[in-house]
């Protein structure tokens, strides 16, 4: 049994010394186990994040891929709107040229019912002074 220590001596400290050195080692080499441990699960995590890197490298072909067909795409239609706003400004152009020349007879046509009406109207008016006439000089009888 050890007794109670009142003073220090060199045996004493070096003895303590080499346990504390011994206690160290063993922390020390479990310690370089977990860390080793560590490592082989860090080297796990980058052989997976290579994989990701891989596939995003993938993605971005892909994204640069598409990127390029949109921008053709794009272009076609681009195209197609412009045939398609040439097409219909030269179909409204000829849609008010039409309209214009309906516009034009429908006039010509309410002129001549206008004309004739003025004509009708004019013979009845003087068809009814005649009457009045007729009337007043009393040769209606």
């Amino acid at each position: 049994m050890e007794r109670e220590m009142t003073h220090w001596n060199d045996d004493r400290l070096d003895e303590l010394n080499g346990r504390i050195k011994e206690g160290f080692a063993d922390v020390d080499k479990r310690a370089d186990e977990r860390l080793a441990g560590v490592d082989k699960r860090f080297a796990e995590v980058d052989r997976r994040f290579d994989k990701v890197d891989e596939r995003f490298d993938k993605v971005d072909e892909r994204f640069v891929r598409l990127e390029g067909e949109m921008k053709a795409d794009f272009g076609k239609v681009d195209g197609h709107f412009v045939r398609l706003e040439g097409e219909m400004k030269e179909g409204f152009a000829e849609l008010k040229a039409e309209i214009r020349q309906m516009g034009d007879r429908l006039e010509k046509r309410i002129d001549r019912v206008s004309n004739r009406l003025d004509r009708f109207i004019f013979t009845m008016v003087a068809a009814g002074v005649g009457l009045l006439v007729a009337a007043v000089n009393g040769g209606l009888s």
